[in-house]
């Protein structure tokens, strides 16, 4: 397995449910919104009857960056808002996001400040629950 080298991740030492709540709070200190969200688990319960750890993906916008984007960029809705893994475990649950990388080609041009603010801003508000952990973010997956 090859690691992607573009996403960061943090090991929360809470409860799944706790850990959630401690994302969205950190990311709303920073000013950001969730605007969608996709239930993992539940999907994959109720179209394939498949039982899976809680696993949710929180899309994370600030509509400001958004509207920043969208003027330069028809496809900006590509890139924001952009997405959040809260992946339950046993005593442990980890949150997986992409990690701002100013050399990252797959950005366009136009939209790559508003990009790289969103993905900064997502990092500060991880990386506030870090240290309330006394942990660090992963520069990869393992």
């Amino acid at each position: 397995m090859t690691q992607d080298r573009s996403l960061q991740w943090l090991t929360i030492g809470e409860r799944y449910d706790v850990a959630v709540r401690m994302v969205r709070i950190a990311l709303a200190r920073e000013g950001l919104r969730v605007p969608a969200e996709l239930d993992i688990t539940a999907r994959l319960r109720q179209e394939l009857g498949a039982m899976v750890a809680p696993s949710v993906v929180l899309y994370v916008d600030d509509p400001t960056l958004l509207l920043e984007a969208v003027v330069f960029n028809g496809g900006a809705g590509l890139q924001i808002p952009q997405p959040l893994v809260v992946c339950g475990g046993n005593p442990n649950t980890r949150v997986i996001f992409r990690r701002p990388d100013p050399s990252n080609s797959d950005v366009p041009e136009t939209i790559r400040d508003p990009v790289l603010s969103l993905q900064g801003r997502m990092t500060r508000a991880l990386e506030a629950i870090a240290d309330r952990q006394d942990a660090t973010l992963s520069a990869a997956l393992p």
